[in-house]
């Protein structure tokens, strides 16, 4: 299963997550993990998408948004869309405290 500290440890941001959303596709015996990380819990920005490979001991940001809600919810959705159109079987396995748009957001990603 995962750790909390091994997307810690991965994330590029100078905060600390504070809650996260998981997929987990599976192929074989391989497994790979897309989150989406959120810096404050109920914020939908900053936001950034992890890929881990945990086989390879390989965490990578995707992608991060700081002002534009759903940025980072959607090219997760993208990229899992993309790895099942490959073979892959993915389910959600974890989200805690996902966070509902802010009513004054301005758009940028």
């Amino acid at each position: 299963m995962y750790k909390v500290t091994t997307i810690l440890a991965a994330a590029a941001f100078a905060w600390v997550p504070a809650s996260w959303a998981v997929t987990e596709c599976t192929q074989g015996s391989l497994t790979r993990a897309v989150s989406v990380v959120y810096a404050d819990p109920g914020q939908p920005v900053p936001c950034e998408v992890l890929y881990e490979k945990p086989s390879e001991q390989q965490t990578m940001t995707l992608w991060r948004a700081q002002n534009q809600a759903g940025y980072c919810e959607a090219r997760a959705g993208a990229f899992v869309a993309k790895l099942q159109s490959l073979g892959w079987e993915c389910a959600e396995s974890a989200a805690v405290a996902e966070p509902e748009p802010a009513a004054n957001e301005s758009a940028e990603g």
